[in-house]
């Protein structure tokens, strides 16, 4: 029946079903158990069984009918691309209006161990998520989110090693008589009770609780959206898609989402005549970050203008004039995007700020332990400063190894050029990869250190890849064989770190956000390339692209529509290319490594990464003043920090928070892909 791919048993009560894959049963079970009705407030996930049940063979489809009283339910079954779609119409076909009405499926997938994960919101229960912050689960009774909140609209459960179920909503806006957008949700129960995936008319939960909304960082608040009145002959639609199959390793649910994204639709237009414009625009806004006073030089975490300085606990203001080095702010990727601008243009005065910001970083920056440095520098108070984290001052990883691999990079930009950097650079990326090399806890890079070079104490974790990335920096510039030998050691440890099933997936590089994150699978693809670089050991590439598939299921495969009269909405925006942060933080941010992604492509033959590095570099121009008070900014170049696409925060809005990595990373990126065309153009 449908070519194979489902069976259908009549005589069985609410009718059986059973879908079929190459090698036997993807899933057996009943319609009738599948569907849910709640009528009242708060929505119960209530299952009444189907009555009147009758099945309609068609040929091209196949059509079952029952009720749900006081409801009649219609579900049509087709076969599209291998996958089963499914057509529920739940229609009031009697006098009287049904009130407070929620309807949708509830479709068991697994047992209550089965990995799930849901894009950008659920990555296997989010195991790393601080216990002490509130985040998704679904083994605490149950997830249930708007679909636009979900840049792959679909959820997968794993429920054994290698196989999967997954449902791919077809996402249809509906638009209210304000102008107000909803989707119909999509979630996940496991954990507590077999695991099932959900999908509603429009209603939520979290953790079990209905109507509970995950609003903002760690926290939740009550959203009664969702509940419909069917007036006489009203009907509710729904379109799902449901897939299965093998994986090619066990917990990779992942590589399953990110094909079905790309069956959704194209991927984002590429213009690659308007990178130009982007990078002159992104050169303004370093320039108007650019400060110096004496030897101080640097470009300020955040600028000197705009916005009044918010405040701290125990009533301090943000600094006036102050650098970040890693992480957020991006001090020396700055440096570097000048320095190449400067190689570009024949702007030596750009080579020579380039310079003093990276010597003023090496003269002041040293910590009481040998080869680590401090990450920030507040000028008024002439002070060079770590992080906090619950009261103590520590240096992350993560930020360390970020500068030490911008000033390598930078090392490498100059020598490209026939160009000789200071001795100074190459002996601070050695001596701070020997520290790395005598401080690893864990057999990993921890997640950072005291100033006195102690070790934080934390799980092992991801956060220290761009410090495993400087060693393997350190033999480039040294060929000093321990470092290398160190470098690929680190690479086993880091493939080995998510467990055989993907049990913990990458985690800890946001830093504020304690959880799975984007940034943690991105500093990855960039050691694997790294390696392979050093190496020519290709199965560094095939590590790449298991690192590539799971960014791309952060990444928006649709485009929702926003609320009228929003600002996206009137500014055309289009989610379509951006990618989300974390499973803690729901906002889009151009952080991303699209160059990484673009090469990867190149070097493995795979078109899709090169295609979707393509289209991501041109969506992520969206959102930068062109003019002042454009975007909420009075100077050009300048973009925000995150794009709000669903209710997480403002639906329709941006924000004006804008660190100096905003600037740093895209304007990095957009210059290494212009530097590749200009050399696949040179005849």
């Amino acid at each position: 029946m449908l070519n194979g791919l489902i069976e259908l048993d009549p005589e069985r009560p609410g009718i059986g079903l059973r879908l079929l894959g190459e090698d036997g049963p993807i899933w057996d079970g009943v319609v009738g158990d599948l569907l849910i009705m709640s009528t009242g407030r708060p929505w119960r996930r209530t299952r009444r069984g189907l009555t009147s049940a009758a099945v309609r063979d068609e040929g091209a489809r196949v059509v079952i009918t029952g009720r749900l009283e006081p409801i009649a339910v219609e579900i049509v079954l087709r076969s599209i691309g291998g996958r089963l779609a499914v057509e529920l119409r739940w229609t009031n076909d009697g006098p009287d209006p049904v009130d407070d009405l929620v309807v949708g499926v509830q479709w068991p997938a697994g047992p209550p161990n089965s990995r799930i994960t849901i894009p950008q919101v659920i990555q296997h229960d989010n195991p790393s998520a601080d216990p002490d912050r509130t985040v998704p689960h679904v083994s605490r009774g149950g997830y249930v989110t708007g679909v636009d909140r979900l840049p792959i609209p679909a959820v997968c459960v794993e429920p054994s090693d290698g196989r999967y179920l997954m449902i791919i909503d077809e996402p249809d806006a509906e638009q209210d008589p304000d102008g107000r957008v909803s989707y119909g949700t999509l979630g996940a129960v496991a954990g507590t009770e077999p695991a099932a995936i959900i999908a509603l008319s429009g209603s939520i939960m979290f953790d079990g609780v209905p109507d509970l909304d995950y609003v903002h960082k760690s926290t939740t608040a009550a959203n009664p959206r969702g509940y419909r009145t069917l007036a006489p002959g009203g009907t509710i639609t729904r379109k799902l898609l449901v897939e299965g199959g093998e994986l090619p390793r066990p917990g990779r649910g992942f590589v399953a989402l990110a094909r079905a994204g790309r069956s959704l639709g194209p991927a984002p237009e590429a213009e690659p005549a308007g990178r130009g414009t982007m990078i002159d625009l992104k050169a303004a806004a370093l320039d108007a970050r650019a400060f110096s006073d004496g030897p101080v030089a640097g470009y300020l975490k955040f600028p000197a203008w705009g916005e009044p300085r918010n405040e701290r606990p125990g009533g301090k203001r943000r600094p006036a004039h102050d650098f970040s080095y890693g992480w957020t702010g991006q001090c020396l990727r700055l440096a570097w995007c000048d320095a190449a601008l400067g190689l570009r243009d024949a702007r030596p005065d750009r080579l020579e700020r380039a310079r003093r910001v990276i010597d003023f970083y090496l003269d002041g920056s040293a910590a009481p332990a040998a080869g680590l440095r401090y990450t920030g520098y507040v000028h008024d108070d002439r002070a060079w400063i770590g992080a906090h984290r619950r009261g103590t001052e520590l240096i992350f990883a993560r930020a360390h190894g970020e500068s030490l691999c911008d000033i390598a990079d930078t090392v490498r930009l100059l020598a490209d050029h026939g160009l000789e950097a200071p001795a100074s650079w190459t002996e601070a990326v050695i001596t701070g990869a020997e520290f790395v090399a005598g401080s690893l806890a864990h057999g990993l890079v921890p997640l950072g250190w005291t100033p006195e070079g102690v070790p934080v104490s934390a799980e092992p974790c991801a956060a220290g890849i761009p410090a495993a990335q400087a060693v393997a920096a350190a033999y480039r510039l040294s060929g000093r064989g321990e470092f290398l030998e160190l470098a690929r050691d680190l690479g086993e440890r880091y493939q080995a770190l998510p467990g055989p099933s993907f049990e913990r997936p990458y985690s800890h590089s946001t830093l504020d956000a304690a959880c799975e994150d984007k940034e943690a699978g991105l500093y990855l693809l960039r050691f694997w390339l790294e390696l392979f670089d050093l190496t020519g050991d290709r199965s560094y590439l095939s590590r790449g692209e298991e690192v590539a598939e799971w960014l791309l299921t952060w990444v928006y495969h649709w485009s929702p529509r926003f609320d009228s009269g929003s600002m996206l909405d009137q500014r055309g925006f289009t989610a379509l290319g951006w990618p989300g942060v974390s499973v803690q933080n729901h906002h889009l941010d151009v952080f991303f490594p699209t160059y990484e992604l673009w090469r990867l492509g190149r070097l493995t033959g795979h078109d899709h990464f090169r295609v979707w590095a393509e289209g991501i570099d041109t969506a992520l121009r969206q959102g930068i003043c062109e003019r002042p008070g454009d975007w909420g900014f009075d100077v050009v170049g300048e973009q925000g920090e995150a794009f709000f696409v669903t209710d997480w925060q403002q639906r329709g809005a941006g924000n004006t928070w804008n660190p100096s990595w905003v600037i740093a990373l895209p304007l990095w990126n957009a210059l290494l892909l212009e530097r590749e065309a200009a050399v696949s153009a040179d005849p």
